[in-house]
Formats: C-alpha cells, structure tokens, sequence
C-alpha cells in the first residue's frame, strides 16, 4: 500500500505524505471495482503503472499512470496509434436489455498536462464497450473543455475504432477547471437496448447532467465495462505525449443507485 497526498494544500489543506515504493508482484495488478465480473489488466507492464493508494482522509484508490509507448502488445495498440493502461471486464457482464447503474471516482492532479493544438490526442477514462465488432458504445472522453460523454450512433455498426463513423452525440459534463485537483463523482444510469425503450441518464456530483432516450446499442453483444487511461491519435503529439496520472475510487456496478454508492 501507498500512502500519498494529491491534492494541493491551499484548497485541501492536505499534509504531504511520504511515498512509498509499490513491489513488484503485490496486488496492485487486481482491480478494486466492486459488483462487475472479473476485471483483467491491459497494460505495457511499465513498473509503476498501476498501484493502490491511500489518500490522507484514509480513502483507497487506483492510480493509473500512462506513459510515452506504453502499449499493450497483445492488443495491437503498438501497430494502430494508441497507447493505454485499463480494467477491462470479462464475461459475462452486462447483457443486452438489461438495466444497470455504474459509478465511479476520477481524481486528475493539479499538474495534470493540458492538451494543446487543434487536433490533440484523445484520452478516453472511462467506456462501456461491447464484445464482438461492434465498438464503444459510451465514452467519457477528457477534452481541452472537460469530460465529455460521447453517444456511438446506436443505429450503426461502427467496428474500425481508428476510422470511426461520426459520433451521434457529445455532451460535456464537467469542465476541466471543475475537475483538477479534486475528486468528481460519475454516476451512469442505462438501459442498453437496440430498440427505442433505451435511456442513458448521466450524474455529476449528485447532479444530473444529461439523459437521452431511444436505442443505446447497435448489436446484441454483451456489454462490459473499461477503466484507467486510453490515448489514441498519439502521433498527434508530434513526438513522445507527456505522461498522464489518474486516480479512480468507489468504482461500483449495480442494480439501483443506492447499490453504488
């Protein structure tokens, strides 16, 4: 275990802990989310990629950290442009025409790089994703302005992730200035189905933030969750992208919203 302070002192008042090395081998390979199948690991193994941490108020939580060539070489990001580390879920998840409620904690630190140019890389924490062809169906994207929910069109299939078809809907959902520095809770209420009786609910900070009805999916594949740090368009950086640190807490799937609190 880790013990760390993250955010800064003048808006926290947190004391600075000492941090401690994570060895190789301990359980950080484990993901901490609570209520999903088993979650597996994609990573390029860099040594402190993942770790458990604890915060000063005794709170645990995931750190991810995603740097320059980190890719996977089982999932072929090397060969296509994109680096990650992510929870993945394995079978069998969340079926089609089911209704479900996800939560999760996302903690970006103060000094967490700020994306440049007009066409930066895309970072994606956070997606619900479906086996088969089919590609995410829901993405929690961190644009330049914030957290942005991007919608796959649910009326077409859309199975080449580096030549996608146009995206039905974007929504921002948090600012990037409301998210530095500080924990910001997510909150996913969603029915995936193909017909019109789909809904997709989003909730900030205990607030909802967005809500569209009508098909959520374009397939019958299972549905399964992702977490962690994704970049793809990493030639976008015009050299090495700059490391990315993110933290994730109280990462919970279940049946109604109390069940993920």
């Amino acid at each position: 275990m880790i013990s760390i302070s993250i955010g800064d002192a003048a808006r926290f008042a947190m004391i600075v802990c000492l941090a401690l090395a994570l060895p190789q081998g301990a359980t950080a390979q484990q993901s901490m989310a609570e209520g999903f199948s088993r979650m597996k690991l994609q990573s390029a193994n860099r040594p402190d990629g993942l770790a458990r941490v604890t915060f000063p108020d005794g709170s645990r939580a995931e750190r991810f950290i995603l740097g320059a060539g980190d890719c996977p070489a089982s999932t072929g990001d090397c060969r296509s442009d994109r680096e990650r580390i992510e929870f993945y879920e394995q079978p069998p998840a969340q079926r089609v025409g089911s209704e479900t409620w996800v939560g999760w904690d996302i903690y970006l630190p103060p000094d967490f790089p700020r994306q440049s140019g007009s066409r930066p890389p895309n970072i994606i924490m956070g997606q619900f994703h479906q086996y088969g062809r089919s590609g995410p169906e829901v993405l929690f994207q961190l644009r330049p302005e914030g957290y942005e929910v991007k919608l796959s069109d649910p009326y077409r299939l859309d199975d080449d992730p580096m030549n996608s078809i146009p995206d039905f809907r974007n929504v921002l959902v948090a600012s990037r200035g409301s998210m530095i520095g500080r924990w910001t809770r997510v909150e996913v209420n969603a029915r995936w189905s193909r017909g019109e009786d789909g809904f997709i609910r989003i909730y900030v900070n205990g607030r909802e933030r967005w809500s569209y009805s009508g098909a959520t999916t374009n397939s019958n594949e299972t549905i399964y969750f992702k977490y962690g740090i994704y970049r793809s368009f990493v030639s976008r950086c015009g050299g090495a992208c700059p490391t990315l640190t993110a933290y994730f807490r109280n990462v919970k799937r279940g049946s109604t919203r109390a069940a993920i609190q």
